[in-house]
Protein backbone atom coordinates (compact mmCIF):
# COMPACT_ATOMS: atom_id res chain seq x y z
CA UNK A 1 0.00 0.00 0.00
CA UNK A 2 1.00 3.10 -0.75
CA UNK A 3 2.35 5.47 1.86
CA UNK A 4 1.01 9.24 2.20
CA UNK A 5 2.22 12.00 4.63
CA UNK A 6 -0.99 13.67 6.94
CA UNK A 7 -1.09 16.44 9.14
CA UNK A 8 -2.93 15.76 11.74
CA UNK A 9 -4.10 18.17 15.04
CA UNK A 10 -4.96 17.01 18.38
CA UNK A 11 -7.63 19.13 20.57
CA UNK A 12 -7.18 17.69 24.06
CA UNK A 13 -9.73 19.93 26.21
CA UNK A 14 -9.07 18.09 29.22
CA UNK A 15 -5.30 18.05 29.59
CA UNK A 16 -5.69 16.26 33.72
CA UNK A 17 -7.52 13.28 32.39
CA UNK A 18 -6.84 12.59 28.57
CA UNK A 19 -3.13 13.94 27.93
CA UNK A 20 -1.14 10.56 29.12
CA UNK A 21 -3.66 8.34 27.10
CA UNK A 22 -3.26 10.53 23.90
CA UNK A 23 1.22 10.31 24.61
CA UNK A 24 0.95 6.72 25.25
CA UNK A 25 -0.88 5.86 21.44
CA UNK A 26 1.52 8.59 19.90
CA UNK A 27 4.06 6.54 21.63
CA UNK A 28 2.51 3.53 19.93
CA UNK A 29 2.63 5.38 16.22
CA UNK A 30 5.94 6.57 16.98
CA UNK A 31 7.75 5.16 13.80
CA UNK A 32 5.17 6.36 11.91
CA UNK A 33 5.90 10.58 13.13
CA UNK A 34 8.19 12.61 11.51
CA UNK A 35 7.57 15.74 13.55
CA UNK A 36 5.45 16.24 16.51
CA UNK A 37 5.14 19.91 18.08
CA UNK A 38 3.10 20.48 21.06
CA UNK A 39 1.63 23.59 22.92
CA UNK A 40 0.26 23.08 26.54
CA UNK A 41 -2.03 26.00 27.36
CA UNK A 42 -2.19 25.23 31.22
CA UNK A 43 -4.32 28.05 32.35
CA UNK A 44 -7.46 26.50 30.18
CA UNK A 45 -6.47 23.36 30.77
CA UNK A 46 -6.10 22.58 26.97
CA UNK A 47 -3.10 21.54 24.65
CA UNK A 48 -2.82 21.19 21.24
CA UNK A 49 -0.74 18.84 19.09
CA UNK A 50 0.33 19.00 15.73
CA UNK A 51 1.94 16.13 13.88
CA UNK A 52 3.77 15.08 10.61
CA UNK A 53 2.66 11.28 9.95
CA UNK A 54 4.02 9.48 7.03
CA UNK A 55 1.97 5.50 6.77
CA UNK A 56 -0.29 4.00 4.24
CA UNK A 57 -4.03 5.20 4.64
CA UNK A 58 -4.99 2.45 7.25
CA UNK A 59 -2.77 3.10 9.82
CA UNK A 60 -3.48 6.80 9.45
CA UNK A 61 -7.24 5.91 10.05
CA UNK A 62 -6.12 3.83 13.11
CA UNK A 63 -4.43 6.85 14.68
CA UNK A 64 -7.26 8.61 14.35
CA UNK A 65 -9.89 6.20 15.60
CA UNK A 66 -7.80 5.35 18.65
CA UNK A 67 -7.61 9.11 19.54
CA UNK A 68 -10.75 10.12 18.41
CA UNK A 69 -12.03 7.38 20.93
CA UNK A 70 -10.36 9.53 23.91
CA UNK A 71 -12.28 11.59 25.92
CA UNK A 72 -12.01 14.95 25.83
CA UNK A 73 -9.90 14.72 22.19
CA UNK A 74 -10.58 16.26 19.22
CA UNK A 75 -9.07 14.72 15.77
CA UNK A 76 -8.80 16.19 12.26
CA UNK A 77 -6.59 14.86 9.36
CA UNK A 78 -5.93 15.81 6.07
CA UNK A 79 -3.80 13.86 3.74
CA UNK A 80 -1.57 15.85 1.40
CA UNK A 81 -1.35 15.25 -2.63
CA UNK A 82 2.26 15.66 -4.26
Amino acid sequence: MEEKIAMISIAITNREESFEKVNKILHDFGDNILLRVGYPMKKENIAIIFIIFKSNTDLIGALNGKLGQVSGVKVKSHILKY
